[in-house]
């Protein structure tokens, strides 16, 4: 990282990180408050509505406690049930619901509630949930420097916390399940890993890495909480409701892939998307990103399959990569680099290389979305790449080999 320090100077320390952290908490905090000012007069805050992307899952969740579960995916039905819960909205917004029904099951009780106190359980419960996968990550090993930076990052803070998302159940069921793989207990690693089976891009290509590596108590773990998973959305929809959620999803999959899209890609990490904002998305861009991503699957799953240096690593490398070798990955799912960098702290050491990298994910997504907007380059994603690829180098230089079978 000798050319870092050329442009920026000698590395912060550990004063100037915890200033970081907290000046990122404060400005958390700050846009916290005035969102809810704002949201309890009925008004947006810097354009959006209080609670952001929260009000389609309330929505769900009295769907269902009201209506037919078939009515989650209906849009226009859907739409005019948010409207009706955020009359803030603007009229040309619509969010449409693609999570899974177990999903909208989880906010029926939230649902009970008007929507103000909903949203402000939300924030004390996510908030909750995330300082604890961070406990469990850090157990006092890098004391309460690491801790600010993790709290303070904007992927959880403004993308995910103050913007409704559910995506803090992604991080939390990682940081739980690299605590168990750490700690050599695979079976349950696996257990808590195939509860991401609620969003599948986030557990597809682990458990792929997996099984090219037989590592079958792993496999098991996640077959059987994956399984509870799709008997919990059989239970919240039925089969009829688990029909027209696929029916959704191949919705998605036709604005991802549209000229057309819809989608702001601006706030997306994946390579598809990256390729997409550098240079439109047409027949080079799509090339260019499948022959990207499947030329470092196969790298990755052959490595896998060898078994070639320290596990750890290997599955460090692999939960990066699952954020840039898929087809739909939002900012607000990276909070899952974190224990990432736990276990690439854990098997190398406090390194002046590792260090650099977390100034680095400090820094860029702050910077990220105004340079996908205005520059065309998710830089994000080219760290996130150059990041895993660096953990890759060094599989072979982790303090521990051990089997995973």
């Amino acid at each position: 990282m000798k050319w870092l320090e050329r442009i920026i100077g000698p590395l912060p320390g550990e004063k100037e990180a915890r200033a970081f952290g907290v000046c990122g908490i404060a400005i958390a905090l700050i846009a916290c408050g005035l969102s809810l000012y704002y949201g309890f007069r009925g008004e947006a805050f810097l354009g959006r509505p209080l609670g952001g992307d929260f009000v389609q899952f309330y929505a769900a969740g009295r769907v269902l406690n009201q209506h037919e579960p078939a009515k989650l995916f209906d849009p226009p039905y859907f739409s005019a049930v948010q409207h009706e819960i955020l009359p803030s909205m603007a009229a040309t917004q619509w969010l449409i619901f693609g999570n899974p029904p177990c999903i909208a099951a989880m906010f029926r009780p939230l649902a009970l509630l008007t929507y103000r106190q909903a949203y402000c359980v939300w924030l004390v419960f996510s908030a909750c949930l995330y300082v604890t996968g961070l406990l469990l990550l850090l157990r006092g090993r890098w004391g309460s420097t690491a801790l600010l930076l993790g709290l303070s990052t904007p992927m959880f803070t403004l993308e995910t916390w103050i913007g409704g998302q559910v995506s803090v159940f992604g991080f939390f069921i990682f940081a739980l399940s690299v605590r168990f793989f750490e700690s050599e207990r695979y079976f349950l690693a696996g257990l808590v890993l195939g509860f991401a089976a609620y969003k599948p891009s986030l557990l597809v290509i682990a458990a792929a890495m997996f099984l090219v590596a037989r590592c079958w108590r792993i496999l098991a773990g996640i077959c059987i909480s994956a399984s509870l998973v799709v008997a919990a959305c059989f239970g919240a929809a039925g089969i009829d409701g688990m029909r027209l959620w696929l029916s959704t999803l191949r919705v998605f999959q036709y604005m991802i892939s549209d000229e057309q899209s819809i989608l702001r890609r601006t706030k997306y990490v994946d390579l598809n998307s990256f390729f997409v904002v550098l240079g439109g998305l047409n027949v080079v861009t799509k090339t260019a990103a499948f022959l990207v991503v499947a030329g470092a699957v196969l790298a990755l799953a052959w490595t896998w399959f060898q078994s070639f240096g320290d596990r750890r690593l290997l599955w460090a490398t692999t939960i990066a990569a699952t954020l840039i070798l898929n087809v739909y990955v939002p900012v607000y799912d990276t909070t899952i680099l974190i224990p990432a960098i736990v276990l690439v702290a854990a098997s190398l050491g406090d390194t002046k290389e590792l260090r650099a990298w977390i100034l680095l994910f400090a820094l860029v997504p702050w910077l990220t979305q105004a340079a996908a907007d205005f520059l065309h380059v998710q830089i994000l994603t080219i760290v996130i790449a150059g990041f895993s690829y660096w953990i890759f180098r060094r599989r072979d230089s982790g303090r521990l080999k051990h089997s995973l079978q």
